[in-house]
């Protein structure tokens, strides 16, 4: 998982939220030149990229962890089937 936070051009502010909500994730500012490159919509923008490097979902708005959930399972036991016909 990454983050990129667009609340906050400032790496410490990021780091002093990441320590308090115990974020172990790497996340980074700069949202400017990702907004740009992403074509980002809205905030929250999420993405679930696959292990081949395809964007596989996107969602625009809260999304609902059971939805994330359900997406990354999926995935997960694709990568695996993949890992294991290797």
């Amino acid at each position: 998982m990454i983050g990129v936070n667009s609340w906050t051009d400032e790496p410490a502010k990021l780091k002093e939220v990441m320590t308090k909500e115990k974020l172990n994730w790497r996340s980074f500012t700069g949202q400017q030149a990702i907004n740009r490159e992403w074509n980002l919509p809205a905030t929250p923008t999420m993405y679930v990229v696959d292990h081949n490097g395809t964007i596989r979902h996107k969602w625009v708005g809260k999304v609902g962890e059971k939805t994330i959930d359900a997406a990354l399972e999926k995935l997960t036991r694709e990568a695996e089937k993949t890992a294991t016909a290797k």
